[in-house]
This record gives C-alpha cells, sequence and structure tokens, in this order.
C-alpha cells in the first residue's frame, strides 16, 4: 500500500514564522488575521478512518476488563461483548480497594459517570471508556482546581474544549486527578506534602511517579482508569509516563486546543494523553485534536494526520518495517557513560541503528545552551508563595537566588 509521508515534512517554514509573529501580536494587540501556514495539500481533510481503532483483546486481559486497553475494550464493546456500564463499574470497584493508597483522584463522578455509560451505543473507539482528567482541565459544573489555593472553589460553567471533545466522542470522564500545584511539580498538596504515589511501588512514596501530570499517570498504570489527559509545560507528561511506564504524547504547539485549561505558560503549554501504548495514545489524541476557534494557537496548523494508522505497526513479508526512512537525533551526552541507564541507552540506540532505514543523527547543542536558565517556573500558587517552609517555593527560590 502506498503511505504518504507526515503533513509537517513539507510545511512552509518560513510561513509558519510569519504566523506565530501574528499569534504572538494577538495576546498584545487583539485579534488579527492569521497567514496560513502553506502545507502539502490545501484540501479540507475528511473524517479519519478509525477502523484500525479496535484491536482484538489478548486473552489474558479478558478475565479483568480493567486491564483491557482502549483498542481492547472498543474492540468487545463494538462487538456487544462488554458493556460500558460493567467497564465501569470494574473500575470503580478498583478505585474504591485502591485509591486510598494511590491517591490519584481528586474526586471520582460516580453518579456523573454512572449516567453517562447508560447512554445509547456510539460508533466510534471511545464510547464507554472511563477516563481521568487532569484537574486542570475544566469540567462543567465540576470543581476545576489546578490543585491550587488560587482555584479551590472554582466550577467552571464549561468544558475545556478538549474535554468536550472526548466526551462528543462517547468517552465518559471518570474523575479529576491529582497534580502538581499550578501545574508545577509531583501531586503535593498545595502547601507541598506528597500526595499521590508511584503505581508500581505504592508503599514506597519516595519513588517518582512523575509530575505534574501525576495522578493521571498514576490511574491508568494502576488501572483505574482506562486512560487519561495531562498537559506539559516542561516534562508534565513525557515525566510521568516514563516513570511509570506509559505512553505519553506532548504534541505540537496547537494541535489542541488549551480553551478551558487553567495556564501555567501560554507559550509552553501542550495538552496531551497519557495512555497504555501508542495506539491509546493515538486514539485519544485524534479526538481531542483539530482547530478551535477559541484558541488562535490551533489556527492554520495542517490537517491532522491519521495517528491510529501511524500507531498501527506495519508488516513486509511477515516482517515489520518502517513507513518511510527516518532520520533520528541524538544530543550530546544520551547515551555516554557506564551506569545502568547509559548501558541502557546505548543498547536501545544499537537496537534502533539495525533497523533498516533508520539513520542515527548527532543533533549538537546550540552555542552557550548552557546559559539558558532552567524550565522551572518561578511563582507558586500556595499560601506560603517565597517561603521555604513550602518545598516548592524553596527550590524555587534556590533556583532563582543562584542565577
Amino acid at each position: 500500500m502506498t503511505i504518504e509521508q507526515p503533513a509537517d515534512l513539507a510545511v512552509d517554514r518560513r510561513a509558519f514564522l510569519v504566523r506565530a509573529a501574528a499569534l504572538a501580536a494577538v495576546t498584545t494587540a487583539g485579534a488579527v488575521a492569521l497567514p496560513a501556514v502553506a502545507a502539502a495539500t490545501g484540501k479540507h481533510q475528511p473524517a479519519l478512518d478509525t477502523s484500525n481503532a479496535y484491536v482484538k483483546p489478548r486473552p489474558e486481559a479478558l478475565a479483568d476488563p480493567t486491564e483491557l486497553t482502549v483498542a481492547e475494550a472498543a474492540w468487545l464493546i463494538r462487538e456487544r461483548r462488554l458493556r460500558p456500564e460493567d467497564l465501569l463499574e470494574a473500575y470503580l470497584a478498583r478505585i474504591a480497594a485502591f485509591d486510598g493508597t494511590y491517591q490519584a483522584f481528586n474526586v471520582v463522578l460516580i453518579d456523573q459517570a454512572r449516567q453517562a455509560a447508560r447512554r445509547r451505543p456510539g460508533r466510534g473507539p471511545l464510547h464507554g471508556i472511563p477516563l481521568a482528567i487532569k484537574d486542570n482541565y475544566y469540567t462543567e459544573g465540576v470543581r476545576t482546581t489546578a490543585n491550587s489555593y488560587l482555584f479551590q472553589d472554582f466550577v467552571p460553567p464549561f468544558d475545556a474544549t478538549a474535554v468536550a471533545k472526548l466526551k462528543a466522542a462517547g468517552a465518559i470522564v471518570l474523575g479529576k486527578t491529582q497534580m502538581g500545584p499550578l501545574a508545577t511539580t509531583r501531586a503535593t498538596t498545595p502547601d507541598g506534602v506528597v500526595t499521590t504515589v508511584n503505581a508500581w511501588t505504592p508503599t514506597n512514596p519516595n519513588t517518582d511517579p512523575g509530575g505534574s501530570s501525576t495522578g493521571t499517570a498514576t490511574a491508568v498504570a494502576g488501572r483505574m482508569a482506562t486512560a487519561g489527559t495531562g498537559t506539559q509545560t516542561g516534562g508534565s507528561i513525557t515525566a510521568p509516563s516514563n516513570a511509570q511506564n506509559l505512553t505519553g504524547i506532548k504534541p505540537t504547539m496547537g494541535r489542541v486546543s488549551l480553551h478551558g485549561i487553567i495556564p501555567l505558560s501560554y507559550t509552553r503549554d501542550h495538552p496531551g494523553t497519557l495512555a497504555r501504548d501508542a495506539k491509546d495514545a493515538a486514539i485519544m489524541l485524534t479526538a481531542m485534536a483539530g482547530e478551535d476557534p477559541d484558541d488562535p494557537r490551533t489556527q492554520g496548523l495542517p490537517d491532522v494526520p491519521n495517528l491510529i494508522d501511524a500507531a498501527t505497526p506495519v508488516y513486509h513479508r511477515g516482517k515489520l518495517k518502517l513507513r518511510w526512512n527516518t532520520r533520528i537525533g541524538v544530543t550530546p551526552g544520551f547515551a555516554t557513560g557506564t551506569s545502568a541507564t547509559a548501558l541502557a541507552r546505548q543498547a536501545y540506540l544499537a537496537k534502533l541503528a539495525a533497523i533498516p532505514g533508520v539513520t542515527l543523527v548527532d543533533v549538537p547543542l546550540p552555542d552557550e545552551w548552557d546559559l539558558l536558565p532552567a524550565t522551572r517556573s518561578t511563582t507558586c500558587g500556595c499560601r506560603n508563595a517565597a517561603s521555604r517552609s513550602c518545598p516548592t517555593c524553596a527550590v524555587t527560590c534556590a533556583a532563582s537566588a543562584s542565577r
């Protein structure tokens, strides 16, 4: 079959930079006309084919619905071999049994979730799938706190665009998940006391579960949700996914609308997905992605590619193959040394290099890279802001003082 390369390989970079400058003007001068980004095709993209979103379940997952991936659960629901109500109840039972230890959720929306599970059957792969939503995404009529005193009583009047799209696709909002205060650290109380633990070592809070999308990661890894949403400003999707053996996607800026998400940084926030594998993450992102008139950052990007097909393995004569020749960048020091991590990375790079069509490329860092400041935010939403009685503030204040 013919497989097209990603649309972004054909983007006119100069036009993209012009558009980025126009977006910056929006914040200071109000609405302006945004230049379109020239891509390979200007045609309106039809609805994406989701036929590859359904996967026949593994035998070991059939005994426990909470072990099903999104793709597996979607297959069973489509085949009428699993009811969304039964899938939801399996998760609610697991939350009741284990979340006292995991502390992944701020709130579990039992009644609303049960009502949603009774909706008429839909046709999409997310119909009836219980999801965990990070607590900086607006949820209509449900407190959205960003785990901060600043928003402790905030009840939004509408859903974030990403949440609305997930609901429209048939997904069930299972609950709101714990996070670092204002998305700055691993999940803690606003005063900095550690809460959510790593699902793989629930009795040891010293094992870093990753942040700031900690609660979503622990909920998914702990089999208390099928998948979930997060946000990333400086590693808050990829870090907890890495720490808890999940697949996290931080999409291109503007691919998913930030409308209705409590911000940390206007120019660096990215809504994305945390899931059990690449296909589940692609299913989620497909539903969340697209233009939004309420967020100018989403305007003028190339069409959303078929992410689900991209996450589906391609075989040639019974062997896995790349869709197209691929260059993979390696930053300085990534696999340097003799530590266990370095040795694992060296083996990983050797595996990649052995794949036909893969070329490893050294990517040097820009001049004076070491002069750039750390990515940590220098603000904290706790009551003890700028006080060393708060662990978050103590770190940020020390970092600021050292510059």
